[in-house]
């Protein structure tokens, strides 16, 4: 065994640490503090370049079972509203007309005792669980009121366990999405700080899973701020570390101003439930600041699911804008996307399961200035003669002419450590000028979407 010894010499008076030939002058030193308590897991995280606009993701991460149970809770709510439609319940089920125009224009076929009790058995079939308990409610004039006690008493873990409800939240879906929210917010010195904004987060619950998933993301802080007009009964603040208002899309008050200028303000599951969509998409869209985002979750297809979750026990047949939706309150993704676009948003990204649900993320127009055309720079010169340019266009006073286009910079090799020193580059002045963009071959001759994005 070889045992070194290195002799370390510190004058305090003089003020100097000398070992070997190193002598150090008016050296500081702090006391590293004590570890307290036990320590997070380090976060293990890798880049890729995932598509903006994804299609069928239910399937490709968990394979064709879940198109069987999306079948089987489909049928078996459909069979039961059969059912109701043929009983002596009318006082107690509201949208009558819709429901049956639902159950006679959908193709299906009743499930199979055999499949319900497969996945009644199942811990993951929290949806199929509580379809079970709402249709064993008794038939009389209180059914739609017992039916919504039911549904409001498992909510959130329905929206959390179940594997069909739940993927739309997966950071698979969801999280894809906030990592371009956070790529694209301004960089500090000391890193990103997001504010974010839940509009009726009694209802939506996406809070449970945007905290989590934004905060496993390195250097960011978070301010999060649910609304709702129930807050008491519905957001569980303390558990999860976040502020709280009670407002509502509706309410004639304004917002209060610790939520005003948010960098993202989500609506998850909640606008097919309001009197006019473009009316509360006006509205959550005031609180976005400029250049901010609007994450929307909403039904898409397979309507009869989400139709016994709240068309079922509310009254729709009075909303202003029901007869441009798809199925009672409900739109398909086509719809989604002239709604948005009438209200002075641009969808950006957009993570559909396939099945049931669709993710929308949506920028607000800049008023600031008209788009410019983005300048490009190629940098995958070795010998960095690229160098000089980049450096150029990130001196140029934000008052000089194409200062406010965004610039480019491209690269063929995804492992050419472009997006390390992006990242350090963006927190340079003019910094947030700069994107990168990966382009795949001279052959193909295509490049994939920027990132971060460019400004809108």
């Amino acid at each position: 065994m070889l045992l070194i010894v290195v002799s370390v010499v510190n004058n305090r008076q003089m003020g100097t640490c000398k070992s070997g030939a190193v002598e150090l002058h008016g050296m500081h030193t702090t006391a590293a503090p004590r570890r307290q308590g036990a320590q997070p897991s380090p976060v293990l995280e890798s880049y890729g370049f995932i598509p903006f606009s994804e299609y069928s993701l239910a399937c490709s991460e968990l394979g064709p079972c879940i198109l069987e149970y999306a079948k089987t809770c489909a049928s078996f709510a459909l069979e039961r509203m059969h059912e109701l439609l043929s009983s002596n319940v009318k006082n107690g089920l509201c949208n009558l007309e819709l429901m049956r125009d639902l159950v006679e224009q959908t193709s299906w076929k009743p499930a199979t005792s055999e499949k319900l009790s497969e996945y009644i058995n199942l811990p993951d079939t929290v949806a199929l669980k509580t379809l079970e308990i709402m249709f064993s409610v008794a038939h009389d004039e209180a059914f739609a009121m017992n039916v919504n006690s039911a549904v409001s008493a498992g909510w959130s873990d329905t929206l959390a366990s179940d594997r069909l409800l739940g993927f739309i939240r997966r950071d698979r879906c969801l999280k894809t999405c906030l990592d371009v929210v956070v790529e694209n917010i301004a960089v500090e010195s000391t890193g990103r700080h997001i504010k974010v904004i839940e509009c009726d987060a009694g209802t939506g619950q996406a809070y449970r899973h945007v905290v989590r998933q934004l905060m496993s993301q390195p250097a960011v802080s978070v301010t999060y701020t649910a609304a709702d007009p129930a807050l008491a009964q519905s957001v569980d603040a303390e558990l999860f570390a976040i502020d709280t208002i009670e407002w509502s899309l509706e309410s004639s008050k304004s917002i209060p101003d610790l939520a005003a200028g948010a960098d993202l303000v989500i609506l998850a599951n909640v606008l097919h439930r309001h009197d006019n969509i473009s009316t509360a998409l006006s509205a959550a869209s005031s609180l976005v600041s400029e250049r901010g985002f609007l994450l929307i979750v909403e039904p898409t297809s397979n309507f009869a699911i989400p139709w016994c979750f709240f068309a079922m026990t509310h009254d729709v047949t009075n909303m202003s804008d029901l007869g441009s939706r798809t199925c009672g309150p409900y739109c398909d993704e086509e719809t989604w996307t002239t709604l948005l676009k009438n209200v002075g948003l641009t969808p950006v990204a957009q993570k559909s399961d396939g099945i049931l649900h669709t993710i929308f993320l949506c920028r607000k127009l800049s008023s600031i200035s008209p788009p410019q055309a983005p300048k490009t720079i190629d940098v995958d010169d070795t010998s960095f003669s690229w160098l000089n340019e980049v450096k150029t266009v990130m001196a140029e006073e934000r008052s000089g002419p194409g200062a406010n286009c965004s610039v480019w910079l491209r690269a063929r090799n995804a492992d050419s450590g472009i997006v390390g020193m992006l990242n350090c580059l963006r927190r340079e002045p003019n910094g947030d000028r700069l994107r990168y963009l990966r382009k795949f071959s001279d052959t193909l001759n295509r490049d994939i979407s920027p990132w971060p994005l460019p400004w809108p």
